[in-house]
């Protein structure tokens, strides 16, 4: 029974790495593209500081200038995640990708799943360009208080973001317009995620506090700059991490579960 059980993980494990090369290098199968997007998403939030800036409107230490190098970061996570990966979901199922995945003997939730690891290239790529641009604009380098504990949040937002597209996509796929609700989830969902740091007021610090999904995004944070914004012990948070990831693993294998059920029952995904 054990040997049964290694076999299957390394065959689950086998099919997850082909699936993040595919995913690789269908990210950058488009460079232009890719550099692109990269590069504007930093470079709006620098014209509109500078433009503050310049006019008075603000002033900005290098604490709040930290913290809104990660508010650019985690809301560039965010779009990435829901219109990207999400879309991109719901692209195969109009294109019959998911149909073609399952007839070779594939489960959706490795497809997902290998595919959506390889955004981590796409999130150090951005990571990389976000705090390149605040050291030259603002004279801002990045810090990172705790190197480990950062590189393990980042895998937790990533696990997080993963899920939660993965059900997302999974919902909405049969709306002809879901990229309204997109739009509209693309605020909500970064506002109950921890992008707001808590030291904006005590309603935002509540929010991410209380919030499950917030707290990789605020640990990421807190191992960045070393600030603990909602005053619960760094293992806490990152147990709380964990099971929230966890939950949502099951929740997302659920929706995929059925989409899978309804996909082989009726041979349509998203159509009518």
């Amino acid at each position: 029974m054990v040997g049964l059980r290694e076999t299957c993980l390394r065959v689950v494990l086998s099919r997850i790495a082909l699936e993040f090369q595919r995913g690789v290098r269908l990210l950058f199968s488009k460079p232009a593209e890719n550099i692109a997007f990269v590069i504007s998403a930093p470079l709006w939030l620098a014209f509109f500081i500078l433009t503050l800036r310049g006019y008075g409107v603000v002033r900005l230490s290098q604490t709040d200038l930290q913290l809104f190098l990660w508010v650019a970061y985690a809301f560039t996570l965010y779009s990435t995640w829901l219109w990207g990966f999400g879309h991109g979901i719901m692209d195969e199922g109009y294109d019959g990708v998911l149909e073609y995945v399952l007839a070779g003997g594939e489960g959706l939730l490795t497809h997902f799943t290998g595919w959506g690891l390889a955004l981590i290239t796409y999130e150090l790529m951005d990571l990389a360009v976000i705090a390149a641009s605040f050291t030259v604009l603002f004279n801002t380098p990045v810090m990172f208080i705790n190197p480990i504990l950062f590189a393990t949040s980042i895998l937790l937002v990533t696990l997080e973001l993963l899920f939660t597209s993965v059900i997302y996509s999974m919902l909405v796929i049969r709306l002809r317009s879901n990229w309204v609700v997109t739009n509209i989830v693309q605020f909500i969902l970064p506002t109950l995620g921890g992008l707001i740091p808590g030291e904006v007021n005590g309603y935002v610090r509540l929010i991410n506090r209380y919030s499950p999904l917030a707290y990789p995004v605020v640990l990421m944070r807190e191992s960045a700059l070393g600030i603990n914004e909602i005053n619960i012990p760094l293992p806490m948070q990152l147990l709380y991490s964990v099971v929230i990831i966890i939950a949502l693993a099951l929740l997302a294998w659920l929706t995929v579960t059925l989409t899978t059920i309804r996909l082989r029952s009726s041979g349509q995904l998203g159509l009518y």
